[in-house]
């Protein structure tokens, strides 16, 4: 069985992993908007609904980027409680 101390670390480590995770989520964000801006410039002045789906399908992606970022802050943060209610 592992101590309080082993606990408390491995918790420690799982919350910073989820900080390292939330940095490669914001640069995979940043890279979706860069992509989202490329496409909005070529579907100027066209309406092809195969751009169209693309520029949705990457406003989609943006948004679950957002929300994986949320979710992942928010298991961080609970990581971090649980190493105070341990002491």
């Amino acid at each position: 069985m592992a101590s309080i101390e082993e606990v408390k670390a491995a918790l420690m480590q799982a919350a910073e992993q989820g900080n390292a995770t939330i940095n490669q989520i914001r640069a995979a964000a940043d890279n979706t908007e860069q992509m989202l801006t490329r496409l909005r410039a070529i579907a100027a002045g066209t309406g092809h609904p195969t751009i169209t789906e693309a520029i949705a399908r990457g406003e989609q992606s943006k948004q679950r980027l957002a929300e994986a970022m949320t979710l992942v802050q928010g298991s961080s943060e609970a990581a971090r409680r649980y190493i105070s209610v341990l002491g």
